[in-house]
Parts: structure tokens; sequence; C-alpha cells
């Protein structure tokens, strides 16, 4: 039996799984991203650990299949900005550091004054931010000269395993987008940037479409995975983008909402002709290349969405994980139920999910999360609906003012991630957006998408649109019930109110 082998490097969770050619899922397993916490918003990954974790969770992967199984291809997934240098002889001179490591915040209010916002999203689509690859290296530049002088490649995340696994360095249009150094109206490494970096244009690796064969299984790596020597080794992507590729979002009036520790709007669209890009800018969107068909796609998202659920699980959730415990119940489902007794409104309380600041479409990295209306008679259960909802009513003015913003509307949604398993918030969320929300039946849409990025290399598709035909099929739609969002539109309003006044009280605590 022939399968197609993807990986998802993410931020919580590494996963490895072979997908047949017709989209079914033969095998799927994930372990820990082993992330190392510095303390004071630095993070990183050691390289040799991450490695050792990938190759072995493909060779689980491959034991699942049996020795029948014969992987046709091979594509990666992963987060965008995280990324470290290597040495010409191919070994990391530093750690990987995660795109939410905070060390190239120092240099971000300089970059701005010297070289400008407006001018750095003209080029790369991104307003600057110290998660992009290029403060990390401004910041090594400052700090660790010596290492960035000896330094042959930054390589992100996909990059990296790209080259354990072919000895080849190659990235894609995708991940390049996250670095703020890529040009994405000419897909290809901006020298104005580099140059005015004072980096060096070599650093970076030859930039490719998603789904192109970049090089193929050594020896070396078929001896860490057990894959067989040359197998080809494709691009894959951004993790959001692969994800957006799976369920058909890639083109023009096409969605995806991915529900994961952030969760993110991809809209695709096919050209920058007749956008405002000062307006997408100010509002807090980022663009980027897609991973297939040339297109482009526009990126926004609520940084601590699926994070609030878990914090307020982690933290404010002991009863709920005894009773999980003794009935043999998933803790989310206990949770569930407890936020089903609420009544729409949480009984007049409000959560604002900004644990990481806020993102689209009035971004302030300082805003912070809240509860508003808490009353003594609250219970958990009024808290956790507030939660869903506070995650549906922000995810909603992401979407409405991307659309304005795009001049595009999105009659439906495609869905992925752990959160569409969260009956209530899927009710919530179909309601306040007042539209269909279609979960597709492989809900490792990232992982799956990288898969069929490899597939697209070796030519088993004919286009992005075929390997879509082919593959995609749905496993449940949630229909909005017009009572419900009748009912939602008072919280809609209070919700758009509160906001901004969050986010000045925001700005008096952090002074």
């Amino acid at each position: 039996m022939e399968y197609l082998l993807g990986l998802d490097i993410g931020t919580t969770h590494l996963k490895g799984g072979a997908f047949t050619t017709d989209g079914k899922v033969a095998a799927l397993k994930l372990v820990k991203t082993p992330v190392i916490d510095l303390g004071r918003g630095r993070a990183v990954y050691d390289p040799d650990t991450l490695w050792s974790s990938i190759r072995s969770l493909i060779r689980q992967v491959l034991a699942e299949l049996g020795p029948n199984g014969k992987i046709l291809s091979i594509a990666a997934a992963s987060m965008g900005e995280a990324g470290l240098l290597i040495d010409d002889q191919g070994k990391p001179l530093t750690p990987i550091l995660a795109w939410h490591d905070t060390r190239g915040e120092e240099v971000v209010d300089e970059w701005i004054t010297e070289f400008g916002s407006r001018q750095t999203f003209a080029i790369t689509g991104l307003e600057p931010g110290y998660i992009f690859s290029l403060m990390k290296l401004l910041w090594y530049k400052r700090h660790q000269p010596q290492i960035l002088s000896k330094a042959h490649k930054w390589l992100c995340m996909m990059d990296y395993i790209i080259y354990k696994l072919s000895g080849e360095f190659a990235t894609e249009y995708s991940v390049a987008s996250r670095t703020m150094l890529f040009d994405i109206h000419r897909k290809n490494w901006s020298e104005e940037i580099i140059d005015f970096a004072g980096l060096d244009i070599g650093l970076l690796p030859d930039a490719h479409p998603g789904g192109k064969i970049v090089g193929y299984t050594t020896k070396a790596a078929s001896a860490a995975t057990g894959v067989p020597v040359g197998v080809p080794v494709c691009t894959g992507g951004h993790d959001h983008i692969c994800g957006a590729f799976a369920v058909g979002a890639f083109g023009p009036g096409h969605g995806l909402d991915s529900l994961g520790t952030a969760e993110s709007l991809v809209m695709a669209y096919d050209t920058m002709a007749a956008l405002d890009m000062e307006n997408v800018r100010s509002r807090g969107y980022s663009l980027g290349c897609h991973v297939v068909g040339g297109g482009q796609y526009l990126l926004g998202a609520v940084n601590a969405s699926g994070l609030s659920v878990e914090w307020f699980k982690d933290e404010f959730c002991f009863q709920e994980f005894v009773i999980a415990e003794k009935q043999g119940k998933s803790i989310y489902d206990v949770l569930i139920e407890e936020a089903n007794k609420s009544p729409i409104g949480a009984g007049g309380l409000i959560y604002v999910p900004q644990l990481r600041g806020a993102g689209p479409p009035n971004p302030d990295p300082r805003s912070r999360g809240a509860f508003l209306g808490l009353r003594d008679y609250h219970s958990r259960g009024d808290c956790l609906r507030a939660v869903f909802e506070g995650m549906a009513m922000q995810f909603g003015l992401v979407l409405t003012e991307a659309e304005t913003a795009l001049k595009l509307e999105i009659p439906k949604l495609q869905a992925s991630g752990g959160g569409t398993k969260n009956r209530i918030l899927m009710e919530i969320k179909t309601a306040v957006l007042n539209r269909p929300i279609e979960v597709p039946a492989v809900q490792e849409s990232t992982l799956f998408g990288a898969a069929l990025l490899g597939g697209l290399g070796i030519g088993v598709y004919r286009n992005e649109h075929d390997a879509w035909k082919r593959t995609y099929k749905v496993s449940q739609v949630y229909e909005p019930n017009q009572q419900l969002s009748n009912a939602y539109e008072n919280v809609r309003e209070v919700y758009a109110k509160v906001l901004p006044l969050i986010q000045k009280a925001s700005k008096i605590i952090a002074e």
C-alpha cells in the first residue's frame, strides 16, 4: 500500500501521519513538542532533542503501517517564525528560538524608527514584531555577533527538517513569508530589507512554492527514521496555510478557522491590486504567499483562544478533574457539561480572551484578558460559558473586518483543530457568525495539508484542485440557529462596547 507522509511541527505537539492518496488516515502519532521554557518570555527548542522526537515519531508511524507500507513522499508543516543558525558543517550554532521568544523585542522600535512600519508591511505583509525571524537575527547581531559571523544558514523549523531528511537547504514561500525578510510580491528575499539590516543574503535558503521536490532522503536520515533512501522530500509550508490547503481554502471567498492554542483565520485571495494595504496593516492583519496556486492569504488571529480554555481548566477546575476521573470522562466533556448549564450571555458575564495581547482588528500587545460583570452568584459554569462566548465574539470581529478589508464575503467557513470537538463552542460560534461552519472528516488538516503537498510534488495530483476534490470529505456541518443568533445580538453589542475600555484599562495597568 502506498502512503503520503506528513509532519506537523507545532507549538504544543509534534505530529506524524500517513495518508492514502484518496485522503484516508492510515496512521497518526503525536508527542509533546519538547520546548524549554527559560522564563521571562524566553523559550527554545534543542535541535538534537527535536530531531530525536521527530525521527522516533516517524518510526512509530512506519511501524503502524507494517512492512508492506510504501512511503511515496515526505513533507512538513511547521510554525512559521521559529529558527536557528547552523554552521557550514550543518551543526547547530544556536538553539531553535521559539516563535514567541521575546528577546527580539528590544530591536523592534529601533527598526520601526529607522526603516518604518509602512515600508516593512508594503514589502513583507507583516507589521514589525519580535516573533519574526528578522528580529531574532538582529538580536544575535547585537548580542552574539561572533556566532552570527560563523553562521552558514538561518533555517526555520520546516527548513531544518528538510535539511535533516535530505541534506538540502530549502524553504517555502509561506514559511518565508513569516520571516519579515521576504518580498511577498516578487516571491523572493528582499535585498532592500536584508541590506538595511546588515545581514548576508547567503544566510537564507532558496525559497520554493509548496509541493516541490527539493531533495531525497539520505542514508543518515534513513538510518534515523526507517524511511528508505531516496524518498522525495517536498516543501510543505506554514502550518495554518497547509491547513487551509487541505480544506480547500485557497481561492477567493474561502476561509479556514483553525482552532488551536491561538485561533487563526486564513482568507485566500488572488490579487493585491485592490487591497488597501494601510487599512490591513493598521487593523493588525498580516499577508503572505499561499502554499498553492500562486495566490495570497490574509491572516488574522485570536492569540489566546484555545489558551483561554487551557488556562481556566488548569487554574480553576480541580473539582472537574476529580469528577472526570471518577466518571471515566474527558475533562473537556465535564467542562462542556458545566458550561451548558449556564444561560446565553452567561448571566451577564463577559470574558475578553486577550491573555497574550489583542490582535486584529484593534491590535495592542499590552492589552490584557478580563472577566467583566463578575458577581457572587456566578459559577464556574458561567465563567466557562463566558470564555466560549468571548472566543466566538472576538473571532467574529476578526472575520467581519477581514471580509471588509478584502471586499470578499465568506458564506461558509471551514473549521479544523481541537476546538471543533467542543459542541457548545461550535454552536455559539455558528450563531454569533450567523453562517454555516463545516468540519472536515480529517481533523488534522495541517498534517494532512503537508502530506498532500508531498503528493502534489511527486505528481500524484494534477494540481491543488485535483488534490482537494479527490481527498476532501465532510464530517459535520453546524448550521446557524436563527433564534440563537438573535439572542446573541445583545451580547455582541455589549462585547464590542467593552473591548476598547479593556484596552484603555490595560494601558493604565501597564504604566
